[in-house]
């Protein structure tokens, strides 16, 4: 029997005693400081390969959105700088992050995304790959499209509003599942996009749920600058 080939998630794993920790301390700081509240939290499946796909409007939403999901607990990419410093490598990677290179396509970190889900974790993803300025939508990556594509992995829509003030109040808004039927045929890369912009719809019709302007889905050229 062949060896299984090694994975770039292998070395990916949560602290669970750790994760515990921070998110009883979390607890305390989102819901005073923050005055954070969660809708719909039992639309995010306990078991199984699950990705959750939201907007982006603070450094703070992976932390919030993480403890949104609870007690699902969830992977997501931060930016490689943070895990220059030993200690900070060692606190965030131990609550589920994994670093991407910011500025192109870092495949490596798209691969431990795969990995991650295809030995049934649960991954955030934010497909418009920077955080929004103005609260309104920017255009997606179809990178979520496509590892939404893969067998087995459930689609959870999310939207944040309120992370980008300084002490909220921040709501989190789950959605139903994002339905991978009736794609139109075609190339790997064509369904992608037809599915990152229905991921696109749910979370906009989510954004006004959870106290923000109505969105539209832009459709423009996804961009990691700023306006």
């Amino acid at each position: 029997m062949s060896e299984r080939e090694a994975s770039p998630a292998d070395g990916i794993r949560l602290r669970i005693w750790f994760w515990w920790i921070c998110a009883e301390l979390m607890t305390i700081v989102f819901r005073t400081v923050y005055r954070m509240r969660v809708k719909n939290r039992k639309k995010v499946p306990r078991t199984g390969s699950v990705l959750i796909v939201s907007n982006h409007l603070s450094n703070l939403d992976p932390p919030l959105l993480g403890w949104a999901a609870r007690p699902r607990k969830s992977f997501y990419m931060a930016k490689a700088e943070l895990f220059e410093s030993r200690k900070g490598a060692w606190i965030i990677s131990s609550l589920g992050a994994f670093p991407v290179v910011r500025g192109g396509a870092d495949r490596n970190a798209v691969r431990v995304a795969r990995d991650l889900l295809a030995r049934g974790e649960s991954v955030l993803m934010f497909p418009e790959g920077t955080r929004s300025r103005d609260g309104l939508l920017r255009a997606a990556f179809p990178g979520a499209g496509s590892m939404g594509l893969d067998e087995g992995v459930t689609i959870i829509p999310a939207a944040i509003w309120g992370s980008q003030f300084k002490y909220g109040p921040v709501r989190v808004v789950f959605g139903d599942p994002v339905s991978k039927e009736g794609l139109a045929e075609g190339t790997k890369g064509a369904r992608a996009a037809e599915l990152t912009e229905r991921m696109m719809q749910a979370i906009a019709d989510l954004v006004p749920l959870a106290g923000g302007p109505p969105q539209v889905v832009n459709h423009g050229t996804p961009t990691l600058e700023h306006d």
